[in-house]
């Protein structure tokens, strides 16, 4: 029963923030920009790293930005509730909300705001913008990205223009696929302009004009079954595994490889091992791992994958490690040729219509999800673990009739916890069998 109490232990504090602050939520906001000083040629990622600093990876200008950021903490945990989110957002920028395209969306450390990666347009030329809203009065303002304290560093070697896929497709918007920090280096994926495409570069922050980059990148891409070299890593985490700093990396359809960070330097021609197969037919999108409470009390560390065309992976940390250190990896995926999952245990989480999403506090994740229903997009937050919201459904327990038995303790504690997080405290039952 210590997963009741941990959920206990937050509920009362938030239920009285949320009825206090849902009704600021709704602001839309208007503000004068000066475009040259929040404009980029096309911010497509974006990290966070030491003393909050963030970092842009610009494809197109073949660039990574890092520009400190100053912020208030916020300890409490207040969710984001904002739908239409996609409105709000191109009514301040002045454009439509089907010209908004949010390459990228990360929460800041410490003050839980969102970050938001835009490009202002579908043109190729059409500029991009951070912007940055609060979870405590959903207001949007825009990063000063020319700010005095900034710098940045070229990326070498960059993808060409001339090669296009899908015939309007540049190589070169590829640059930069995803961007994380460990221990005073970036270690930036996507596409060089070599033979073996697909590259990591490891670059010493603060920034010193060096930067190394693999030869190669080879991975057995268990579905295709070959070895691979050109596709580039599409979403990576860094954690420790078996005592060593690794990234864990995955790539369109969908094979996941584990690859030690010591082995990412200058030259290196590096095979990734292929450690599970997530789904063929597929693009992950955003890679986060957190930690849980089990239902015996124990803690464990989880990875979670969200994709564009499938259910979200769920996977222990634990398993992780045994798929590295024990596992036969890429010679074992080697004889499959899986249309479904392979090589571990894999749990499916409801997250097919989240965009992004990120770590956004100890209970919970901020997520930028897809309405099905109104078809726009939505700004909201959900518990770690459960990746749901109740106010999407309508079921048995939404009847005014229905009654809570005594096995069902941990769902109504779930379900008085989730309905003000979602707006709606008027909700929260009191019903229970006797």
């Amino acid at each position: 029963m210590k997963k009741i109490s941990v959920i206990s232990m937050v509920f009362v504090a938030i239920l009285a923030l949320l009825v206090a602050g849902f009704s600021s939520l709704e602001r839309t906001d208007d503000q004068s920009m000066d475009l040259e000083e929040i404009s980029l040629p096309g911010a497509t990622v974006l990290a966070f790293g030491p003393d909050n600093v963030l970092f842009i990876g610009d494809s197109k200008a073949a660039m990574v930005h890092a520009i400190p950021t100053n912020a208030e903490a916020l300890t409490d945990a207040v969710p984001f509730n904002l739908t239409d989110f996609d409105l709000k957002l191109a009514k301040v920028l002045k454009i439509e909300a089907r010209d908004l395209i949010i390459n990228d969306m990360k929460i800041h450390p410490v003050s839980q705001e969102a970050y938001f990666a835009v490009k202002k347009g579908h043109a190729p030329d059409a500029p991009s913008v951070v912007a940055i809203v609060s979870p405590t009065n959903g207001e949007v303002r825009f990063l000063e990205v020319k700010a005095s304290n900034s710098t940045k560093v070229a990326i070498q070697n960059p993808a060409s223009e001339d090669l296009k896929f899908w015939r309007d497709i540049p190589a070169s918007t590829l640059t930069i696929t995803d961007i994380d920090y460990h221990d005073g280096f970036i270690y930036v994926a996507g596409l060089s302009n070599g033979e073996f495409a697909s590259t990591l570069r490891k670059i010493p922050y603060p920034f010193s004009g060096k930067q190394e980059q693999t030869k190669s990148l080879e991975v057995y891409h268990a579905v295709h079954t070959q070895m691979e070299t050109r596709a580039p890593i599409r979403t990576m985490a860094i954690a420790e595994v078996a005592g060593e700093p690794t990234l864990i990396a995955s790539y369109t359809c969908t094979p996941l490889v584990a690859l030690p960070l010591s082995q990412i330097a200058e030259g290196n021609a590096i095979k990734g091992k292929t450690i599970a197969e997530l789904g063929y037919g597929n693009t992950p999108i955003d890679m986060i791992t957190y930690m849980t409470q089990e239902q015996d009390g124990s803690m464990d560390e989880k990875l979670l994958i969200t994709h564009k065309h499938r259910s979200g992976s769920l996977i222990s940390m634990k398993d992780v490690g045994k798929a590295v250190t024990e596992g036969k990896g890429m010679e074992g995926m080697m004889a499959q040729m899986p249309t479904g999952t392979a090589g571990m245990n894999i749990t499916y989480s409801p997250t097919a219509s989240i965009v992004h999403i990120d770590n956004q506090n100890q209970m919970m994740v901020a997520a930028l999800k897809r309405n099905l229903e109104t078809g726009g997009l939505d700004m909201v937050s959900e518990l770690k673990g459960a990746f749901l919201r109740l106010s999407e459904f309508i079921s048995e327990y939404d009847f005014p009739s229905y009654q809570y038995d005594e096995k069902q303790a941990t769902t109504k504690q779930f379900h008085d916890m989730v309905k003000p997080m979602e707006g709606f405290p008027e909700l929260v039952s009191e019903k229970a069998k006797e």
